[in-house]
C-alpha cells in the first residue's frame, strides 16, 4: 500500500492504481479470518402453492446441533445468505417447502457442501414435490358375446343384433359406448340401443336393428367398444343375403378378442418448459401389445393448448419436440400420444387405439445470484490519529443490475458520513464516499480501527461489506465479505 507521502504527490485515482498493480492490498478477507458464508437459492419444482422454505444446516464436524433458518420469498424462489459459517466440508443443506396450511409439499438437500475461509458458496437446491402423480394406466374394454337374431336374411330384410362386453377397471363398464357400422353398400343400422352395466357379472348391453341390402351377397359388420378414455376393441362377423326359395343359410360368430397397447412410461428430457425462450427436447412413449401387433404413434397437443409446439417425427416412438411459444400466464404445456395396433383384416377400421398424457411445467429460468462485487477501494491515509479526518471511497458493481444503496459503519466511533465522491474531490468512478473523523484517544498502541461499507442490491436482495483498516499493524490485505439480506 502507499505510504501517505506517496499520496500526496499524485491524483487521488491515479495513485490508488498504481497501488493496485504495485501489491495485493485490495484482495478480500473474511470478517472473521476461519469462516466463510454460504449463498442459499431454493426452487420448489411443484404446481402447488408454496408459501414457505426453511433451510436446515447441519456439519458433525463444526456445528453441534443443527442451524434452522427460514429462507426470505422473492418472486418465485427462496434464497438467504448466512455468513460467517466455520470452515468445513461436510455442510448438509436440506430445504422443505410448506403450503398455507403448513402441510408439507417439497424438499430436497445438497451435502458435501465446502465452506471455504473468506469466500462465499453458492448452494442451489431444487425440492421436488414429495406427493407425485399416481402413474398412468388404463384397461381396453373387452367384448364378451355377440348375438343374430337369424344367420341369414333376404335382400331388405332385418335382423336384430346384440352384444354385451365389460371394462376390466372399476366404474368403467357403465361408460363403455358401442359402435354398429356395416361394410360398405352392406345395409344399415338403426335402433341403436344401450343399457350400462357394472362389471364383469353384469356386462353393458348394446342392441340394434340391421337392415340388409337389396342384393344377394355376403355383408361384414363391425361393431366397436369404446371406454370413456378412447380405449377400443372391435369384432368383425358376416351374414349372407340370399333371394334363393326357400333357401336357408348360415352364419358363422365368432368374436375375435384382441387386446389394446400398453402405455407404461412418457418420457421427456427436459421435462420442463423455459419461460424464457423456444425449449427443445426428446420425448417418448413406451408401449407394448398384448399379442405383440405392430404399434404406430401420434403426437399432438390438446386443441385448446396454450403452447406452440412442432414435433420432428410425430409418428415415431420418439420425437424431437420444440415448444416454439406460450401464451401468457402459461404454467405446463400437455402433450398426448396416440399408440394404435393396426386395423382389422379387410377393413379400415382401427383395432385398438391407447392414448396418455405428459404435463411439463413452464418455469423460469434458473437464476444464478452473486452479491455485490467491490473493486477498487480508497482511502486517504492508512495511519490516523486522534481527531483527523479520513476520507474513503470505493467502487461496486451488482450483477443482477440493480442499482446499489450502500451503509457505512465504523468501530470503533461514529459512522462516517456518507458524501458525493466527486464533491470530496474523487473520481466520479467510484460508486460510494464518505468521511469519518477518528474518536479521541483512537487509536490505541497496536490496535486498528476498521471502517466499514456494505453494498446492498435491491434485486436480488444480497449484501457485500468492504472493510478499510487504519492503523499500524494494518499491513495486512484489505477487503470484503459477502453478507445476507
Amino acid at each position: 500500500m502507499l505510504q501517505p507521502e506517496s499520496i500526496s504527490r499524485f491524483p487521488a485515482l491515479a495513485a490508488l492504481l498504481i497501488a493496485l498493480g504495485a501489491s495485493p492490498s485490495f484482495a478480500c478477507r473474511s470478517s472473521f479470518p476461519d469462516s466463510g458464508a454460504a449463498a442459499v437459492t431454493a426452487h420448489a419444482l411443484t404446481a402447488l402453492a408454496v408459501v414457505e422454505v426453511r433451510l436446515t444446516v447441519q456439519s458433525p464436524s463444526v456445528l453441534p446441533s443443527p442451524l434452522k433458518v427460514v429462507l426470505a420469498a422473492k418472486d418465485d424462489q427462496f434464497s438467504s445468505v448466512l455468513s460467517n459459517l466455520a470452515v468445513a466440508a461436510d455442510y448438509v443443506f436440506t430445504a422443505e417447502a410448506f403450503g398455507d396450511r403448513g402441510q408439507l409439499l417439497a424438499h430436497g438437500m445438497a451435502a458435501g457442501v465446502v465452506i471455504s475461509k473468506g469466500q462465499t458458496t453458492t448452494v442451489i437446491i431444487y425440492l421436488n414435490e414429495i406427493n407425485q402423480p399416481s402413474p398412468y394406466h388404463n384397461s381396453g374394454p373387452l367384448i364378451d358375446a355377440i348375438t343374430l337374431s337369424a344367420s341369414s336374411v333376404t335382400p331388405g330384410g332385418q335382423i336384430a343384433v346384440g352384444a354385451t362386453a365389460h371394462d376390466p377397471d372399476s366404474g368403467q363398464t357403465a361408460t363403455l359406448v358401442f359402435s354398429w357400422t356395416p361394410a360398405t353398400a352392406c345395409g344399415a343400422i338403426s335402433d341403436v340401443n344401450t343399457v350400462p352395466g357394472t362389471d364383469f357379472a353384469h356386462p353393458s348391453e348394446s342392441t340394434a336393428a340391421w337392415t340388409a341390402p337389396q342384393a344377394d351377397e355376403k355383408c361384414s359388420i363391425t361393431l366397436v367398444v369404446k371406454d370413456s378414455f378412447g380405449l377400443a376393441n372391435s369384432a368383425v362377423f358376416a351374414i349372407s343375403v340370399t333371394s334363393s326359395p326357400g333357401g336357408v343359410g348360415s352364419a358363422r360368430v365368432s368374436a375375435v378378442f384382441n387386446g389394446a397397447p400398453i402405455i407404461s412410461v412418457l418420457t421427456a428430457d427436459p421435462a420442463q418448459i423455459s419461460l424464457d425462450g423456444p425449449t427443445s427436447g426428446v420425448m417418448a412413449a413406451l408401449a407394448t401389445d398384448p399379442e405383440d401387433d405392430t404399434l404406430s404413434y401420434s403426437w399432438t397437443v390438446p386443441s385448446d393448448s396454450f403452447c406452440t409446439v412442432q414435433f420432428a417425427t410425430p409418428t415415431e416412438a420418439s420425437t424431437l419436440f420444440t415448444v416454439s411459444g406460450t401464451a401468457a400466464g402459461t404454467t405446463s404445456c400437455t402433450f398426448l400420444v396416440a399408440v394404435s395396433d393396426g386395423y382389422w383384416p379387410g377393413t379400415s377400421f382401427v383395432r385398438n387405439v391407447s392414448t396418455a398424457s405428459l404435463t411439463l411445467a413452464v418455469t423460469p429460468p434458473v437464476v444464478v445470484q452473486v452479491p455485490p462485487i467491490f473493486g477498487i477501494a480508497y482511502q486517504s491515509r492508512d495511519i490516523a490519529t486522534s481527531g483527523s479526518l479520513v476520507t474513503f471511497a470505493a467502487i461496486a458493481s451488482d450483477p443482477a443490475g440493480g442499482n446499489l444503496t450502500f451503509a457505512w459503519s465504523a468501530s470503533p466511533g461514529a459512522a462516517p458520513v456518507a458524501g458525493d465522491p466527486v464533491s470530496l474531490g474523487l473520481d466520479p468512478a467510484f460508486a460510494t464516499a464518505a468521511t469519518w473523523t477518528v474518536p479521541d484517544g483512537e487509536p490505541d498502541a497496536g490496535s486498528d480501527l476498521v471502517v466499514s461499507v456494505t453494498a446492498t442490491s435491491p434485486v436480488s436482495n444480497l449484501q457485500s461489506t468492504y472493510n478499510f483498516c487504519l492503523g499500524a499493524a494494518c499491513g495486512r490485505p484489505q477487503g470484503g465479505d459477502a453478507g445476507g439480506p
